[in-house]
């Protein structure tokens, strides 16, 4: 599905683009061109932006459960 008729964005490389670290939607439109032109695709931009993070948690939460403690810990 294409996110961003302006710069010809899809939800692949929107995708691709905050999971290599944009943040905000003025990072996505200075590394993949999407919400930099008219921005009628900003509000689907950062639904995107508040999905990847959403998974972000999951997967770190994920990780965190998964840590086996092997030093006894003295409290």
């Amino acid at each position: 599905m294409i996110v961003c008729l302006c710069a010809n964005v899809s939800e692949r490389e929107l995708v691709a683009t905050i999971t290599a670290g944009a943040a905000t939607v003025k990072e996505v439109g200075r590394r993949c061109g999407a919400g930099a032109g008219c921005g009628a695709c900003k509000p689907l931009i950062r639904a995107c932006l508040s999905r990847c993070r959403a998974v972000a948690v999951q997967e770190e939460a994920a990780v965190v459960a998964s840590v086996v403690i092997t030093t006894p810990v003295s409290v």
